[in-house]
């Protein structure tokens, strides 16, 4: 007996185990049976079995060259046959036409060709390759944060004890202009003096240096024009806020002695606030500076929108692959609080127009990313393309394809499963170019 016939029926019981005969072998041993005799038959002829290398593989299958069409079961291409009366043995479907394999471009899989009426029974719908814009969204997430750029701290320029205290709690509101505390303070008492009496001279020289005096100890000019205007020492200095906000951190009480570079309180304003949102170490090329985003903010749903990229920062933290993007957001209303949640999604545009295949039309495995190509007239074959970036509908295509192709977007895996087995069975039945190629073959 042939020792490829196990690819069709075999005739009569010759060869066939007896539980087979006797219809006891269960459904996935004989699936099993066939692929097993199927590889030995393969390993048989490449090692250089009887008459290796000296009969074309197909003849010694019994698969007759130069026939247009060999048959194989839809769901079960690996069995091949040239009777498409003999049902397939595995699943006891009828075979259906394909083709010995078409020749396909460069870096591609064999062609298969399947019979119109299969088309539509197998789903088969197709798409063409083109060219769009890509808008990529990338969503993160994200915590408000205060803003830096509107943070003041009251530091004491003066040397004395704190009276009548004007803010008393953390989250005092306070505006520029507005008393804040006032100092007792016997050194400032004495260049107060000394001031006034170069005021009564009238000579510039010392007025200019009095005055000099008194800003170096640290009296604002608000208060050293009350002094010029009313002649009159002020034992209670006043200080006044150089800055609006609310009182974040507040360090002194009612009587405490300060000195100068004594931290008061600290104001922030919340009027602009920032998000740190952590983005993908892949989507950090698409980030910049000035960039509009989309914003959620699950505890205030009057928030802004909307924010603006206002620094990428140039490290990525290695245990997460992340970096973060600082986005700044005004906030007028004061609804937005620091540590509040934030969902942010970003549109990242590439700028031009990027050749592009529907996503469910790529298919991947060990060898990469590869797409089913129809060639027109039920004729289809694999194409190993490289990707770009996607939008989830859509992804982009950067080789292997060019625009007005048209590829399988549905029932390609059946077809991909065909055009592997025509791949395979075509490095096997290649015909040797020489005699040094057979006696390779033995060798092998």
């Amino acid at each position: 007996m042939n020792r490829f016939t196990i690819l069709h029926k075999p005739p009569g019981n010759e060869g066939v185990p007896s539980s087979w005969r006797a219809g006891r072998l269960p459904y996935r041993r004989r699936n099993r049976y066939f692929i097993l005799s199927l590889l030995a038959a393969f390993a048989i002829a490449a090692c250089g079995g009887n008459n290796a290398g000296t009969e074309p593989l197909a003849e010694q299958a019994g698969v007759e060259t130069g026939v247009e069409h060999n048959f194989t079961c839809p769901m079960h291409p690996q069995f091949v046959s040239q009777n498409p009366d003999v049902p397939c043995p595995i699943c006891g479907m009828d075979l259906v036409p394909v083709s010995n394999g078409l020749p396909g471009a460069r870096g591609a899989k064999p062609a298969v060709e399947v019979a119109p009426e299969m088309i539509q029974t197998m789903g088969v719908r197709t798409a063409r390759v083109d060219t769009a814009f890509f808008e990529q969204t990338v969503r993160a997430f994200g915590n408000v944060e205060s803003n830096e750029r509107l943070e003041a701290v009251s530091v004491s320029r003066l040397e004395g004890w704190i009276e009548d205290l004007a803010v008393r709690a953390e989250g005092d509101e306070v505006v520029r202009g507005e008393l804040l505390y006032r100092v007792y303070s016997p050194a400032l008492i004495a260049s107060q003096k000394d001031f006034l009496a170069a005021l009564e001279t009238g000579r510039r020289e010392r007025i200019d240096s009095g005055r000099q005096r008194l800003i170096s100890d640290g009296l604002q000019t608000s208060a050293i024009d009350q002094l010029v205007e009313n002649r009159e020492v002020i034992e209670q200095v006043p200080v006044y806020a150089e800055a609006s906000g609310t009182v974040a951190a507040l360090s002194v009480r009612e009587g405490d002695y300060i000195k100068p570079g004594t931290a008061i309180m600290r104001l922030q304003s919340y009027a602009r606030v920032w998000i740190i949102a952590s983005i993908a170490e892949a989507d950090l090329a698409l980030v910049e500076s000035g960039q509009r985003v989309a914003l959620q903010f699950p505890s205030a749903p009057g928030a802004p929108n909307e924010g603006t990229v206002d620094y990428v920062y140039p490290t990525i933290d290695p245990m997460t692959r992340t970096a973060d993007v600082r986005i700044e957001v005004d906030n007028p209303n004061g609804v937005l609080r620091p540590g509040a949640y934030a969902d942010i999604q970003f549109r990242l545009d590439s700028g031009e127009a990027h050749l592009f295949v529907p996503s469910e039309a790529l298919l991947r495995d060990s060898r990469g990313q590869h797409v089913i190509v129809s060639l027109g007239d039920g004729r289809f074959a694999g194409r190993s393309v490289r990707t770009g970036v996607s939008d989830g509908q859509r992804t982009e295509i950067l080789e292997g394809l060019e625009r007005g192709e048209s590829v399988v977007v549905s029932g390609q895996f059946m077809l991909d499963s065909e055009s592997n087995l025509r791949e395979g069975l075509a490095k096997l039945e290649s015909r040797p170019g020489d005699e040094n190629d057979q006696h390779s073959m033995h060798r092998h």
